[in-house]
Parts: structure tokens; sequence; C-alpha cells
């Protein structure tokens, strides 16, 4: 009995030991599953709440960038919020996060109303803000504290342990969602169903934090029992110059991801995919460098990043480059939407890595782990901001992706400068000469981009607009004034009076939209609705008596149209223009109350996806009379847009047509489909006009309000 009794103290000791290494375990295990749960559900509700309001905004590109800005915000707040409980002990912090995780399930499932028209077209950012505020405000509030909140209860039970990777992991989480997003949920299910199986996954998150909740307030407090004072701090609390440099790199990154995406929605289409892309690089950026300081290779990154950026800017000026070198290089890439992606996505990768992995190279001991966190958050939400919010205010053009290339330029230069300061001479030399040359080239470049030459120069919410005065092909005189949304043409007028009322661009009398104006003159009395305004140019069209009304969702378009162009003004009949989303305009009128729908809603070349649906046609359909016609302006230089117009005319049991007209002195070369269920007009249109019935088109799915792919229609 004596010698088992001498034994008991070791067992017991054993014991505990075996007991602590498997709550450790446990609470390991529960932290990398909540961690992961809650990035998934954190960035599958980014894409799937923008979807869900984008048609209510006419699809601009801005409206991922304000929804970006508001979820970095709530981000903010989530992590400031997680700083300040790490303050308290363990089992108080548990608590106060219950009733919060549990007060977010009110919100669910998550569900989506649409605004007042005219608000959405007027002041789309603060109501795209309070959409998303009274939507997924307190449930994404709830999940943005995890990483920082899970990692600190992490660091506080885990002893030497580091919480880093679950940083690592819980961006590898949104990731996984950022993927599936586009490829699963998007494509098989519709907006509200995604709505209800996030708010399953929700619900899932919440048993999951609560668990571990628990099983780190039972570790908390054994600590505590053991330690009744509180560990010395192993260093100093950050400094404001630390803090800074962390914001600064973060900030950086930011500005660049949401430039990024502006670019790519704004030259190809405002969906999912290319919010997604841009987004999904820059958490990869992060995957690699918080995993573990081996991944990050400073000199290479440094050096991909700069020579990325020289190729990007030597692309800017491709003209003069490609006569140098004596072949079309850069002009290829320029031909190529997906070239032209590539190189893109490529400088932008690099440029988040030596970012983040500057950013890791210099974080601090995890005691400090929650303000750095947020001090990282408040970069990001910070190059939000200045994208969202202050650029368009003090930028005419998309200035800020131009500065962003600088500056990222800048800091890889920097690195790789460091990097050979303590060497020869000659190797010095060897680096200092090429970098500062390429950072003059890059300037250069960037510098020309920013340039332009227009008499009004303007951007909103909905983006760039410039008017100048420019020549055509044949004349040396600036004899027109023109209209550019982004980079491309949305109508000129000619100066010249006794002329200003001819139809130029994309709309003269040979295009697509003049024959059927020619065909349609023998009827009187007109309805005509058509989504987009441009200059107004369709509006010399109109006769005494016809009614010609136009949905714009610019504001501003409309502004300059009646200010700087003069056709509103001096065509046959009085105009109406209505500052709103042409989809939701055509819902508001009557049924079988219009003759002639136009659909010519592009800005830049980007695809206005929700016009273009099954669901929007239904709409047309009900809204046009039984003879009505559907002109559709597909003119696109990066995508075919024919076959998503055959699905759609199959489905509705539409003839379908296309007329293309070439370029001549005042126009350009157009592309038209014209669609209706009019026997007549169509077997009119067959004889009296050059339209010809599409062969041999790919066949491919209709695109829907929940389902599109560009991908299938690049040319």
């Amino acid at each position: 009995m004596q010698g088992d009794f001498r034994h008991k103290p070791f067992a017991s000791a054993h014991q505990t030991i075996f007991l602590m290494t498997e709550a450790n375990k446990s609470i390991q295990r529960w932290s990398a599953t909540t961690v992961v749960i809650s990035a998934l559900l954190l960035f599958q509700v980014q894409p799937m709440a923008s979807k869900a309001i984008l048609a209510w905004f006419g699809g601009a590109s801005s409206v991922w960038t304000t929804s970006m800005l508001f979820f970095q915000t709530i981000l903010v707040a989530g992590y400031c919020y997680a700083h300040l409980l790490s303050r308290w002990p363990i089992h108080r912090q548990f608590r106060i996060h219950c009733i919060l995780v549990l007060s977010a399930c009110i919100f669910l499932p998550l569900s989506f109303s649409a605004p007042e028209a005219s608000a959405a077209s007027t002041q789309p950012v603060s109501t795209i803000l309070f959409l998303l505020f009274v939507t997924v405000g307190l449930p994404y509030f709830v999940l943005s504290t995890t990483g920082p909140l899970v990692q600190n209860w992490f660091g506080l039970t885990q002893g030497q342990s580091t919480p880093y990777r679950l940083y690592s992991l819980s961006n590898i989480g949104s990731l996984t969602a950022l993927i599936t997003y586009p490829f699963l949920m998007e494509v098989y299910l519709d907006i509200p169903t995604q709505g209800g199986v996030w708010s399953v996954g929700y619900v899932c998150f919440a048993l999951a934090i609560s668990i571990l909740g628990w099983r780190c307030t039972k570790q908390g407090l054994a600590h505590e029992t053991e330690n009744d004072k509180p560990q010395p701090t192993v260093e100093g609390p950050p400094t404001t110059k630390q803090m800074g440099k962390w914001a600064a790199l973060a900030a950086l990154a930011s500005i660049l991801l949401l430039a990024v995406t502006d670019q790519l929605t704004q030259d190809i289409a405002v969906i999912p995919f290319l919010w997604i892309m841009p987004l999904a690089i820059y958490l990869i950026s992060f995957v690699i460098t918080f995993d573990n300081p081996k991944w990050y290779f400073r000199r290479s990154y440094a050096l991909g990043t700069a020579a990325a950026i020289l190729l990007l800017s030597l692309y800017y000026i491709r003209e003069t480059v490609d006569g140098y070198l004596g072949f079309l290089l850069f002009q290829g890439i320029a031909e190529n939407v997906v070239a032209y992606t590539i190189l893109m996505a490529l400088a932008f990768f690099f440029a988040c890595m030596t970012c983040h992995g500057e950013l890791f190279r210099i974080r601090p001991d995890k005691q400090h782990l929650t303000l750095y966190y947020l001090c990282i958050s408040i970069g990001g939400a910070l190059g939000g901001f200045l994208v969202s919010v202050i650029c368009p205010v003090v930028f005419s053009q998309y200035h800020e992706y131009h500065l962003g290339l600088i500056a990222a330029f800048s800091l890889a230069g920097l690195v790789l400068v460091k990097q050979v300061l303590d060497k020869n001479g000659l190797l010095q030399l060897s680096v200092v000469i090429p970098v500062g040359l390429a950072f003059g080239l890059v300037v250069l470049s960037q510098w020309k981009m920013t340039q332009h030459r227009a008499e009004i120069a303007t951007r909103n919410f909905y983006g760039t607009l410039q008017v100048s005065r420019t020549t055509n092909h044949l004349e040396s005189t600036d004899n027109h004034l023109q209209l550019r949304h982004g980079r491309v043409v949305h109508g000129t007028q000619i100066i010249d009076d006794s002329v200003a009322l001819k139809p130029t661009t994309y709309y003269g009398r040979k295009s697509g939209i003049g024959q059927v104006f020619g065909l349609l003159d023998e009827k009187v009395d007109l309805e005509i609705t058509a989504v987009g305004l441009g200059t107004g140019t369709l509006s010399v069209y109109a006769r005494q008596g016809d009614k010609i009304r136009f949905y714009e969702i610019n504001p501003k378009v409309i502004e300059l149209a009646r200010t700087s162009f003069r056709y509103l003004t001096l065509c046959s009949t009085d105009v109406e223009t209505i500052a709103a989303d042409g989809r939701m305009g055509i819902q508001s009128q009557p049924t079988q109350s219009i003759d002639l729908l136009i659909l010519d809603a592009f800005s830049s070349d980007a695809i206005p996806v929700h016009l273009l649906t099954l669901e929007a046609f239904e709409l047309y359909l009900n809204r046009l009379n039984t003879n009505g016609v559907i002109c559709v302006h597909i003119s696109n230089q990066h995508l075919d847009l024919v076959p998503v117009l055959n699905g759609i005319a199959q489905h509705h049991q539409l003839s379908l047509r296309i007329i293309d007209s070439k370029e001549t002195v005042d126009t350009y070369d157009a592309r038209w489909a014209i669609l209706s269920k009019a026997p007549e007009f169509i077997s009119k249109l067959d004889q009296q006009s050059t339209a010809t019935k599409p062969e041999n088109i790919k066949q491919i799915s209709p695109w829907t309000d929940h389902y599109s792919n560009l991908l299938q229609i690049l040319k």
C-alpha cells in the first residue's frame, strides 16, 4: 500500500499533463474549425450581397468598390472590438461574445430588398452602405471579430505556440469561399437560396465558437489558477512609427486591389468573377507570407514587382515602345483581353507579395497581436475609403490606379536598393542605376495615362466622363464634340449647326438602329424607350408626335447631354430623360406600351449583364406591344454577344437578326441585334435592310439573373 501511495503523485501529474495536452489539441482543432467557417462565411457574403444589389445600381463597377468599403469598415470595427475585449479575462470575453453572436441571428435568413429607384441613381454610395448595414451589418461584424479574437484565445491558452498560422488558415478559407462562389454557389443557387445556405452556415459557426470559447475558458481558468500574476511583457508596446508602417503597407495593397478591380470591370464586365479574381490574388499573398517566413523571398518578389510594373507601364506607352522594337508586341496584348488580364494580375500579385511580405516581416510579438491586426484593418479600410470616397471627388479619372503602381514600384525599388547598401560600390551601381531608369519609365508612363485634353472631365460613382473636340479620320479640323465614358466613345456631334442633327458614331443612317427607324417611318406616334442616353443621338430619329424616353443611370450623363450637346434640344419632339436603371425604369411602365425598345447601356466595354438575361427579356416583352421591336447595341472589342441573344431568342421564341455597318466619315463600325415576334416586320427587315440571320452560333446556356459566363463568349 505504501508503494502504491508513493507513485500516486507521479501518476496524478502524468494524468494532468495528458489531460492538458488533450485539451490543447481540442482547442487547436476547434480554433482551426471556427476560423475556417468564419472565413468561408465572410468571403461568401461579399460577392453574394454585391451581386444581389448590383442590378439596382445599373450594374456599375463601383458597386463592388463601395461594398468593399463597407466590409472593410465593418472589419475595422470588428478588430477594434476584439482588441478592446482582449484586455479582459478570457471567461468574460466568452460571455460577452456569446451574447453578440446570438444577437446576430435575428438577421437570419439573409434577404435583400430593392431601394427606391431615384435614390439608387442620385445617392448610390449612401444607399448601398445603408442596404448592406441593415441586411448583413451585425452578422458580418460578428464574423469579422473571429480572426483576432480566436488567435488571442489561442495565444492565451497554448503557451509558446504561434497563432499567426491561424491567420494563414483563415485566408485559405477565404480563398476557398471566393473560388467556390462563381463556380458553385452562383451557378447552382439563386440569391434567396444562397442567403438560406449562408444562414445555416452562420448557425454552424455560432456552435463552433461556443464550443471553442467554453474549452478556452476552462483552459484559461486553469492557467489563472497556476499563475495569479500576469506574465511579463516580452517586448515593449509598438511605436507610432511601427503602427504607421503596418497601416501604410495594408493601405497600399488595398488601394491596388480596388483599383485593379475597377480597371477590369470597366473594360470587360461587372460580374462576381472579375471581383473575385483580384481579391483571390490578394488573399493568396496573405496565405503565402503569413504561413511561414521562409515562403517570402524578399529580393525575388521585389524584383518581380518592379519588373511586372515596368512591363505594364511599357504597355501603356505601347505605340512608342512597339515602334522602337519594330514589331507589335504590346499592341498584340492590347487586342487580347486574356493576355492583358494576365499581365495586370501578375503585376498585382507581385505587388501584394511585397506589401504583405514586408508586413509579416515586421510583425510584433503575439502579445500585441490584436493591435497589429487592428492596424492592418485600418490600413485596408483607409485604402477603400480613398478609392471609393475621396478619389471620385479629387480626381476626374482613375488616377489612384496609376499612383498605386508608382507607389508599389517605389516600395520594391527601395527593398532592392536596401539589399546592396552594405555591398561594394560596383554592385550598388548595378542595382541603383537600373532601378532608377526603370522608375523614370514607370513615372513617365503612368503620368501620360493621367493626362487628357478634354474640355470637361468629370467622375462619379458610375465612372469617368470626358467631353472634348475631335476630328474624323478624313478631316484635319476639330469639327466634332465627343463624349467618352472611360476609354470608349459614347457619341459625337458635329459642331456645325447646319448638320448638327446628323446621326454619328454607332447610330448613322446605315447602322442597324438607323435601318430599323427607316422601316418604322410609316408608323405614327411611336412609343420609344431607350436604355442609355450617351449624347442623345438617337433622339434625332424621333418625329413630331413620337414619344421618346431615355433611362440613364448616371445623372452626370444627362447633365452633359443637355448642356454640352444639342441633340435633345434640336430634335423634332420633346424628350424625357429619367435618372434610373433601365430595367427598373421599364418595370414601371404599363404593359404593351412600347413600340421600340433600344438597349444601349454599355459603359466602356463592360457588359450590363442584368439587362441581357431571360428574366430581363421577359419583362421587356411584357411591356412591348404585339408588333414591338427590341434593338440591342452589341459592338464590343472583346466579347461576342450573339450567342447570348440567340439563347434568349430561342427561349422566348423571338426572331433574331444581326446588322453590321461599316465605318464612314462620321460613323464607326457598329453591330446591332434586332429581336421581334412580329413576322411582318422581320420579313420587311430581311427584304429592305442589310440584316442577316446568324448561323453556326455557339450554343451556350442562356444567361439568367443568377448565371452568366463571359468565358464562353470571348472573341
